[in-house]
């Protein structure tokens, strides 16, 4: 399972720099969260990374599931794209999925289709169908979901885990901050942890989930 931080613009040399020291293998680039949005900008943050040694994903989350305005939002997925290892685009971003897709395939990248609810976690036949619908095409599914109860981070975990192949699951709050770990067992790919503060509701820090691994997933 491979470790992911998210970053916005700040300080984003320095930050990548720490974050692949301390053991993380992927930078989330979130584009919605920069105040330059110049797919030229964004194309040098990604050489950056790559001069470290990392791998990147590149998200411009809309408004819809948790980001913020970002009129050229396609244009950057087009330019950017084929330079990263994975893109992450919205399954409600229906007009975008085809041409992200192509541009992904340009750069033998990988396409992560997302769901994010904020408020609850679906039922399980709703968590099996959305990462089908991500399989169905050529993606690698990625479901966020609120655990408001234990019961919930285990019924995730378990309809995920119904499912082969690669996928991303994710149980937000604190109730599910087990899941940062535990979703590697269902099959999860990549768990996604911060650096100095949190992106999304119960993110645990890098350094913590590099000792976590260390220690149950040998």
């Amino acid at each position: 399972m491979k470790i992911a931080v998210p970053l916005d613009q700040r300080n984003f040399r320095e930050r990548s720099r720490k974050a692949l020291e301390l053991g993380a293998q992927l930078i989330e680039i979130r584009v919605d969260l920069f105040e330059n949005r110049d797919p030229g900008f964004i194309l040098e943050c990604v050489e950056t990374v790559k001069s470290y040694g990392g791998e990147l994903i590149l998200t411009v989350r809309s408004p819809s599931e948790g980001g913020r305005p970002v009129p050229e939002r396609l244009e950057i997925f087009k330019k950017v794209s084929p330079h990263c290892e994975y893109t992450d685009l919205e399954l409600s971003s229906r007009d975008f999925i085809g041409p992200v897709k192509e541009s992904v395939s340009k750069g033998k990248g990988n396409l992560i289709l997302s769901f994010h609810d904020f408020e609850r976690t679906p039922p399980a036949w709703m968590i099996k169908e959305i990462i089908r619908e991500g399989m169905r095409f050529g993606a690698i599914p990625k479901v966020a979901v609120m655990a408001n109860t234990y019961s919930d981070v285990h019924r995730l975990l378990c309809a995920g885990g119904e499912i082969q192949g690669e996928k991303i699951l994710i149980a937000m709050g604190e109730v599910g901050r087990i899941s940062r770990l535990a979703g590697f067992l269902a099959g999860s790919v990549i768990t996604y942890c911060a650096l100095d503060e949190a992106v999304a509701p119960g993110q645990i820090s890098v350094e913590e989930m590099v000792k976590l691994r260390e220690l149950f997933l040998k």
